[in-house]
């Protein structure tokens, strides 16, 4: 029976198994984010065409979505390998033999550490630029008045905006009521308003994450880009929908709003960094009807719906078999017992020599079609002096090296 332990080590587990598994999530992260945007990019104008500029504007919710359906199933290997260390198991007894010298452990690769610093350190500079952009447009627009559920800033030269995340207000400049006409105004808070009521905001915020977290890949920043003016046709086509003949009008509005001299990233301004022609000539795109309209919607929901069992259709596989092979070197001595283990089922390895008592516990869970994560608490003398995870390709070796223990194992998939 393997000890238990308490849920102090729990959680050093998971954090232990998600940082050391970091580097390969990392990877089909960015591969899974670069194919989804290219396929968005790609299908963004055409789906604007066929089912209007709202169905559009969902598409972009793939990015996050995948996102998280990467990083979902990782927390739960951490916690299902958690949950494991401590259950009973099978137990090995492999004495310790002495031998002349001990291999070197090969030569560490510190480019992943400053691989690592270099990208938390753009993703630190990233969110201190957004957070500044923040606070200095706060500050921009001054105290503001409230009048009839609309906010008025204290100047004049920026753009009408919904401001807030959780809560979002309307903010409309001081001299709305003189440089709109009365028929502009209407368009101009029903536009913000459909920002506020779908929490457009959020979404800003959202994209504002993942370009801090891919600071480095341009496709993102340009995806940013596309994403801000999709947004933006998408509340112009739902205005039109609501104020059919007013599309001149509404023009006249656009052309009226001076670019801001101040703006922040996760906000909805009447008129931001989007081109100003193509939101005009827009304007004239014939609605899609309301059954293609629930087409659009219905087709992405579906290609969603495929896309997550895909996903997930191997979440819980029936429990594979592994053949591993291991090697333990401590204080001169070594020991060599091979194992025949199933995956989630933990086991034990237990020595003794003149060096002491080493015991290691081991979870072995699937990682990759072609890699497996290995948990292991290594205890001398019933004392903890490792808790390593290694990303181990079937067939490969792996090993970890301590201050006077080096762990070699192997792994191999068994065949029913």
């Amino acid at each position: 029976m393997l000890e238990p332990h308490a849920s102090s080590t729990d959680i050093g587990t998971i954090i232990g198994a998600s940082i050391d598994a970091a580097p390969g999530i990392a990877a089909l992260a960015l591969a899974a984010m670069t194919c989804v945007l290219l396929l968005i990019c790609a299908l963004r104008l055409p789906t604007r065409r066929v089912f209007g500029a709202v169905i559009a504007y969902t598409l972009w919710a793939a990015a996050p979505a995948t996102l998280l359906a990467i990083l979902l199933p990782a927390a739960q290997l951490a916690a299902g390998i958690a949950a494991h260390i401590g259950a009973p198991g099978q137990l090995v007894f492999a004495p310790l033999h002495r031998v002349i010298s001990i291999a070197p452990s090969p030569a560490s690769t510190p480019w992943q550490s400053w691989l690592l610093a270099a990208w938390l350190a753009g993703t630190v500079a990233m969110v201190a630029r957004l957070w500044r952009t923040h606070a200095s447009y706060h500050a921009y627009l001054g105290p503001l008045s409230q009048r009839h559920g609309i906010h008025n800033s204290a100047c004049d030269d920026h753009s009408p905006a919904v401001v807030g995340l959780w809560r979002p207000i309307i903010v409309v400049p001081r001299n709305f009521a003189t440089r709109y006409t009365k028929q502009e105004q209407q368009l101009i808070l029903a536009h913000e308003t459909i920002h506020a009521r779908r929490h457009d905001p959020l979404a800003n915020a959202t994209c504002a994450l993942l370009q801090c977290l891919f600071w480095f890949h341009p496709l993102v920043h340009y995806a940013a880009r596309r994403f801000r003016l999709d947004q933006e046709l998408a509340c112009d086509a739902a205005v039109m929908r609501v104020h059919p003949g007013r599309k001149r009008c509404y023009a006249e509005a656009m052309l009226k709003t001076q670019l801001s001299t101040q703006g922040a990233l996760i906000h909805c301004h009447w008129q931001s960094i989007h081109p100003l022609k193509e939101r005009i000539m827009q304007l004239n795109a014939n609605p899609p009807r309301t059954l293609r309209r629930w087409s659009g919607r219905i087709a992405i929901i579906g290609s969603c719906g495929l896309a997550a069992l895909a996903a997930h259709a191997d979440v819980e596989p029936s429990a594979a078999s592994y053949a591993i092979d291991m090697r333990l070197d401590a204080s001169g001595e070594s020991a060599t017992p091979k194992l025949l283990v199933k995956e989630g089922v933990p086991f034990a390895v237990a020595s003794e020599g003149k060096g002491g008592a080493w015991r290691t516990e081991f979870v072995l869970n699937q990682a990759g079609e072609n890699t497996v994560f290995l948990k292991a608490i290594i205890k001398h003398d019933s004392q903890v002096v490792s808790q390593p995870g290694l990303l181990v390709r079937l067939g490969e070796k792996a090993a970890v090296t301590g201050d006077d223990f080096r762990l070699t194992v192997a792994v191999s998939r068994q065949r029913d």
